[in-house]
Parts: structure tokens; sequence; C-alpha cells
């Protein structure tokens, strides 16, 4: 009888170790592939050292890059500039890097004083538009330029357009009310100074009341009408203080010797320069026989004691007075004035 197993069939299959030859092909693969892993790590690596090198290259590129400076404003002292004045001219500039600047300055026309960021423009005697220049540097090759047009123009003083040349008939410690107007050819703004050496004043602008001494005479009433630049014009009035009646006098009739170059206008009468004009004074009335005495501040005056005299304007121009004292058979007197412009321009006739 044949002897059997005990033992029965295993059904399951049993877990079992790995084999020699299968072990080691995982650790090829895992060798491999860390291979491949640090492979990549170093190419990144590379590749952002080469990277973070470009970056600091590049920075440093750029931060040794020199900016120009920048002129941010150029200016004068003054709106308004006149012949042969003298004027502030400032240059605001910046440099983004903070380099020293320095300032060159050049002007077609008239001189610049001085040096750096603020100098002075000497104007031309001629009037026009002049150009001035500047050259801002920073020493390290960045530079900015920038002009300005300057205008210079002569200020023209104020004319009077309305003023009286005498006023009569008042008695002594009475007032007398005087008025005028004046007109600027710029367009500044006029200001009036009144000014009496005998008498009070009282107000101001174009309308003052003068107060007469308590001794009879002719008193002069003085005004000036000035522009905010210095420009004036200068005007005298005579007042008559009487204690009675006194000749009146009517008007005056000048009248041009040997030209054309002569002409009235607001009161003013208006002459060219080196002319003569004969001037007679018209008097309505007043006790016979009448004397007259005559006399100018500028210019030649000529007169044989009666009522006309000629009279030849200066070689300047400007404003002139001539005066004429008229005395009746009595002693009462009474004074007219004549109020003159001399012109240099024949233009204006």
């Amino acid at each position: 009888m044949t002897e059997q197993n005990d033992e029965q069939p295993q059904t399951e299959p049993q877990e079992s170790k790995p084999r020699g030859a299968q072990r080691r092909a995982g650790i090829i693969v895992g060798a491999v592939c860390l291979a491949v892993v640090g492979a990549v790590i170093a190419i990144n690596s590379d590749g952002f050292a080469v990277h973070s090198s470009g970056s600091e290259e590049g920075s440093a590129a750029e931060s040794s890059e020199n900016l120009a400076p920048v002129i941010l404003d150029l200016k004068a002292d003054a709106d308004r500039m006149f012949p042969l004045g003298v004027y502030q001219l400032a240059c605001e500039a910046g440099d983004a890097d903070g380099d020293a600047l320095t300032y060159t300055w050049t002007a077609d026309q008239g001189q610049v004083y001085g040096d750096g960021r603020i100098v002075e423009w000497g104007a031309p005697e001629d009037e026009g538009l002049f150009r001035v220049s500047v050259v801002v540097d920073d020493g390290k090759g960045g530079t900015a330029e920038k002009s300005a047009s300057l205008r210079v123009k002569a200020n023209n003083a104020p004319e009077f357009v309305s003023i009286p040349s005498f006023i009569e008939g008042t008695t002594p410690g009475q007032s007398a009310y005087i008025t005028c107007e004046a007109m600027d050819a710029d367009g500044d703004e006029v200001t009036y100074e009144w000014s009496a050496p005998q008498g009070e004043l009282a107000g101001q602008g174009e309308s003052v009341v003068w107060l007469a001494p308590k001794m009879p005479g002719s008193y002069v009433v003085k005004v000036t009408a000035a522009d905010a630049f210095g420009a004036a014009t200068k005007r005298e009035i005579v007042v008559n203080v009487t204690p009675s009646e006194t000749p009146r006098l009517g008007r005056f009739i000048v009248k041009a010797i040997g030209h054309d170059m002569l002409d009235f206008d607001a009161d003013v009468w208006d002459i060219f320069i080196g002319r003569s004009c004969s001037i007679k004074c018209v008097v309505t009335e007043g006790e016979e026989p009448l004397t007259f005495e005559w006399s100018a501040d500028v210019g030649t005056l000529t007169s044989d004691g009666s009522n006309e005299a000629v009279w030849e304007a200066p070689e300047e121009r400007g404003p002139a007075t001539i005066t004429v004292s008229v005395t009746e058979a009595s002693g009462n007197t009474t004074t007219g004035v004549v109020l003159m412009w001399v012109e240099d321009c024949t233009c204006r006739f």
C-alpha cells in the first residue's frame, strides 16, 4: 500500500522575495532617475545664474549712464525794459544725477554781467526785441540750452490833455478850485503830485483846492504827472489874488514865424525844436495905459514891452512856459501863461 502525503496542495501563491536580477534592475533604474533630476537641476541653476549675472551687468550699465540737466525756467526780474537799463536774469535748472552745474550766458546785443545761475543784463541803447541764451553743463557731457526774448522800449512821459494856464479873480483868503487831466501813451497809470510855495493845498489826484494867502499877488501852483517808471511832466498854474478888479485877459494869439510846425491841442501849443512864434496877449478889461512884462523858463523871448512878444523854442524836447504880467494904470496886475511843448519829431505836425 502506497503511503499518502498528509500535506494539502497550496491553493494561493505565497509572497516571495525578489530575485537577484530584479533587485539589480531596480537599483539601476533609480540611479538613472537621480541622474536625470540632477541634470535638470544643474541646467536650471546655470540658467538662473546666467540670468542673475545678466541683470547685475544691466543694472551696472544703467547706473553708469549720465543724465543731462534740465532747464526748468528762465526769466527776467522786470516785465518792462528800457534802453540802457540793467536787469536781473535767473535760470532754474536741475540734474537727476546731482552733478554740479555750470552756466554759460550769451546775448545777441547788450552786455551780460556776472556768471552762475543769476546774472545781470545791460540793455542796449536801441529799442527792439533781443535774445539772451544760457547753456547749462553738468561737466560729464550733458548739456541743456534755453533762450529768452527780451523787449526793450523807451518809456514815454504822461502828457497833459487838460489844464488851466492861469486863474484870476481870487481874493485874499479865498479858495480856488484847480483841476487837470493827463494821459500816458504807454498805458501806464498816472499819479499827480501838487505843490504851492505859498497858500495851502487840499485834495489829491486830478483836482485840488488852493487857499489863497492874505496878501494880494500872483502865485504859482505846481503839478507833476508821473508814471510808475519815473517819467514825469510838470506844469505851473498862475493864480492871481487881488483885493479889487484887475485887468481881465482874453485869449492868446500864437502864430508860427516862417514855418508850419505849430499846433494847438488840449490847452498846449506844440512847436518843433528851434522854431519861432509870435504871442499876442488880448486884454478884454483894464484901465489904460497897460504895461506888459514877458518871461519864459526856456528858449529865447524878445519883447518891447507891448502886448506882443516873439519866442524861439530851445533845441531840446520838453515843456516850456511863457508868462506875461499885465498891469493897469491903478497898479492892479494880472498874470497870464502860455503853455508850450517842444517836439523833436516832425511826424507830430
